[in-house]
């Protein structure tokens, strides 16, 4: 097809950038405003020349005159970067008091932090205005510290009895319950400073918690509240112990202080699969957080307890019941009370997608739902040259292009807000394009009614995929789905906590791997080379899957969380694959190894030979072996 002119001018012109991006990070390090106004002079009309104006305004954001910000506002507005500088003024104009401007500024936030949601509500009460005060209330139960601005508004709701006493108890409970004693003891100032509040004794409590529960005087509320702490601390060690002391020393207790010690004993011994954890969660009565919620629910999962499950999903709030895990699990309990009918259509609702418990219903119903037979959108180049000429875009791919990764991902996302599901399309095929394959699913999800499987689900480097995964007796339909779990096929991705490269590898892992591998020169670069990547990152999960009993479940979680871990949370006896992953303790653990296992059973399409979902669900056998894997 021949590219329009029009449409080959803005192809090319779209993402043309003189801006020095080196040089201004250089400048911004460096606060060297003279320079930053040379450039922000020089590239005025360039793609990116709001980012050298943006450190120059950001670099003297106390001092800078509310008409230069204003300026800035008046040529960019509805920009990342704007939205960025805007909460940056207005923390300082929330410091200043200047209300006006901030009441005026606020709602012209994507999303404001609690900071300044803080300072707009000090603005409200400036005008006699409590509403948006009250609706803070919430923050102050969280248990950990809010930012100073807050404090103002916590001081004027206790000051009023909007906040009471209870409220303050409330708060050190949570406190405590984050293991935030620091704070708890801030806050029990305003309860009169109770000894057992106090550095030594809770220390005592986390360092010997049977020796602190012996000496609190349990019939003051301090005391009773250093003894729940400990009993908290207690249960994650010795869950029978505690439930010896809660059943035989809480006689004259308030009712719900019980009830609270028994739920912090359950939490603690569900994520430890203790068979007694479900009958803790019954003597605790209803969690009080959708966390303990589900823990209750799992719990009961774990030890088979139908009647439990059904009750527990069947009180659960509405928006709670409505998450697919509790629809798919209340439709299992059905299923095992022989109320077929109810459970297949809670399983046709969930149907229908790809995402994990879509597919465990596909599986489970016994007429199975046609899947959508929707043909792809195929965009024109026209289409994709539009997109690609969209000043976000066009700013995205130049800031790629100057390795500011960061910065090009949030223009990228923020530029396809408000696009149809065509013009979607047609940002993923450019994604694909550019070499961002990350931001190609991100597009291609969001149109994903029109999208085409493979740009959800590429096989990007796929004869090396295949080469290795064959090499270690992998199947590749699972490894492209751990990958792209893992770094959205980013070579030289980096996580938060210092793993690498499209599979993610940490430095030592990777480091053990290569000496494994027989690499006597490991360079620690490699890491981040798409090919050696991948070469270390399917011998060390194919590594790992022997030791674990080859089965694909445990090898998921222990490739993300730890070999020893995924051991760790086997029974004694066999458990069905798919309540053994509901019951993973760690959040983001049970996540990912739902969606690698989900993205397994897509890339089916284009390795029509690998086991489908519920093959990969094989019961969990027994805990037992040796790991020896980082």
């Amino acid at each position: 097809m021949k590219l329009p002119a029009l449409a080959l001018l803005l192809f090319s012109l779209a993402t043309h950038a003189a801006v020095d991006l080196d040089a201004v990070r250089d400048a911004a390090k460096r606060r060297d405003l003279d320079r930053l106004a040379a450039m922000t002079d020089a590239n005025t009309g360039d793609v990116l020349a709001m980012y050298p104006h943006y450190y120059w305004l950001s670099a003297q954001i106390q001092t800078v005159p509310n008409d230069a910000v204003r300026a800035f506002f008046a040529r960019h507005d509805g920009t990342p970067l704007a939205d960025k500088l805007r909460t940056e003024w207005l923390d300082e104009i929330g410091n200043r008091g200047d209300w006006d401007t901030l009441l005026a500024e606020y709602p012209k936030l994507d999303a404001p932090t609690t900071e300044l949601d803080c300072y707009a509500a000090q603005a409200q009460l400036a005008r006699g205005k409590r509403e948006a005060a009250l609706k803070l209330k919430s923050l102050y139960l969280q248990g950990r510290a809010q930012p100073q601005s807050c404090g103002t508004i916590f001081d004027r709701l206790l000051a009023e009895g909007q906040l009471t006493e209870d409220d303050v108890w409330a708060r050190v409970r949570e406190a405590l319950a984050r293991n935030n004693t620091d704070f708890a003891r801030q806050i029990a100032a305003r309860v009169g400073n109770p000894p057992e509040l106090q550095a030594k004794s809770l220390a005592l409590a986390g360092r010997d918690a049977m020796k602190a529960l012996g000496s609190y005087n349990t019939a003051r509320r301090g005391g009773r509240e250093a003894a729940l702490y400990a009993l908290g601390r207690l249960a994650r060690s010795n869950p029978d112990a505690t439930a010896a002391w809660l059943e035989n020393r809480t006689e004259g207790w308030p009712r719900d202080d019980v009830r609270y010690g028994w739920l912090q004993l359950a939490d603690a011994a569900a994520k430890s699969r203790h068979p007694q954890a479900s009958a803790w969660f019954a003597l605790g009565g209803t969690a009080q957080t959708a966390s303990g919620r589900g823990w209750a629910i799992r719990a009961a999962l774990r030890v088979k307890d139908v009647d439990a499950v059904l009750a527990r999903i069947e009180t659960l709030p509405a928006d709670e019941a409505n998450e697919p895990t509790w629809r798919y699990w209340k439709a299992q309990a059905l299923k095992a009370r022989n109320r077929k009918p109810e459970a297949d259509a809670l399983l046709a609702a969930l149907a229908g997608h790809d995402e994990y418990y879509a597919q465990l219903a596909m599986a489970d119903l016994s007429t199975p739902i046609a899947s959508a037979t929707n043909l792809p959108y195929r965009p024109t180049e026209t289409e994709i040259a539009r997109v690609k000429a969209r000043p976000g875009i066009a700013r995205a791919i130049a800031l790629f292009d100057g390795g500011w990764r960061s910065e090009a991902v949030r223009e990228w996302n923020w530029a396809l807000r408000g696009l149809t599901d065509p013009e979607l399309i047609a940002a993923a095929v450019l994604g694909e394009r550019i070499g961002q394959l990350d931001r190609s699913i991100y597009a291609a999800e969001r149109g994903r009614a029109m999208a085409d499987i493979a740009l959800r689900y590429p096989v990007p480097y796929r004869e090396e995929v295949e080469r290795q995964a064959l090499l270690n007796g992998l199947d590749p339909a699972w490894v492209f789905g751990l990958i792209r779990q893992e770094s959205r096929f980013v070579a030289n991705a980096r996580s938060r906590v210092g793993a690498g490269g499209l599979m993610q590898l940490m430095p030592a892992t990777a480091k053990w791997v290569a000496a494994k591998m027989g690499d006597k020169n490991y360079d620690p670069s490699a890491v981040h080379h798409a090919e050696s990547n991948l070469q270390m990152g399917i011998f060390y999960l194919a590594y790992i899957q022997q030791r674990l009993e080859s089965h694909p479940v445990l090898a998921t979680a222990g490739y993300n969380a730890g070999p020893s871990r995924a051991r760790a949370w086997q029974g004694e006896q066999a458990i069905d694959a798919a309540i053994y992953i509901e019951t993973i303790p760690f959040d983001e653990t049970r996540d990912y190894v739902k969606k690698v296992l989900a993205n397994a059973h897509v890339y089916r399409y284009a390795f029509p030979k690998s086991p489908v979902l519920r093959d990969r669900l094989a019961a969990i056998p027994p805990r037992g072996g040796v790991v020896d894997a980082p």
